[in-house]
């Protein structure tokens, strides 16, 4: 297009589409762009979350807010990495109860009652494993959302089976539990960032 005109960046995790456009008048510009904002929209559906130039963690915070959802997380690899991203937005207190970070194994038993046998049977960086620290944190903290990420976000530490880039991420509500699993490029820092945002889309996209 030349006019409206895009540009497309990508930055950490993110693609971010800028439109510009030029018009008689405002309104003949901004109809211009309103025409290929919405073709975008049709083929990026719910992959876009935001309009505006929001943060994945202001979105996800408003829709708790809005819902008046409560949630938990439970950290690994990330360190606590989801719960600063979450509680930098004003008002996360009315949504955002507690986070854990459960580096170790003994740590993800204790404060999660992940089974010590299912760590040993599939290992801390498992959908088994992830899952159990989702309903863990939840079920601790009395909340409508429980979200857990676990991985080998190195630069050492991989395996053959469980290389470096490897990262498991789960949501519980009532109703039931899901995981997804990653392979993430990058460095030590971009995978732990990588790996929050994907925390982060999970739990928006069930809010949608």
């Amino acid at each position: 297009y030349k006019n409206p005109q895009t540009t497309i960046l990508f930055t950490q995790s993110e693609i971010e589409i800028h439109l510009t456009s030029q018009g008689k008048t405002e309104a003949e510009a901004e109809l211009l762009l309103d025409g290929l904002a919405g073709q975008i929209e049709e083929r990026l559906g719910d992959s876009i979350f935001a309009f505006r130039g929001e943060t994945l963690e202001e979105v996800v915070g408003l829709r708790l807010a809005v819902s008046g959802f409560t949630l938990a997380v439970a950290e690994s690899c990330t360190g606590g990495l989801v719960a600063h991203r979450l509680t930098e937005v004003p008002g996360s207190s009315s949504y955002f109860m507690e986070g854990v970070v459960t580096y170790s194994n003994e740590a993800k038993t204790r404060l999660l009652g992940v089974p010590e046998e299912l760590i040993e049977e599939r290992g801390a960086v498992s959908a088994q494993v992830a899952e159990a620290m989702a309903e863990g944190v939840k079920r601790r903290a009395g909340t409508d959302f429980g979200l857990s990420v676990t991985g080998v976000a190195g630069p050492g530490g991989g395996t053959e089976d469980k290389p470096v880039g490897l990262v498991y991420i789960a949501l519980s509500d009532d109703a039931h539990t899901e995981h997804r699993r990653l392979m993430l490029p990058g460095d030590r820092h971009l995978i732990r960032w990588r790996s929050s945002q994907a925390a982060l889309d999970l739990l928006r996209r069930r809010l949608i």
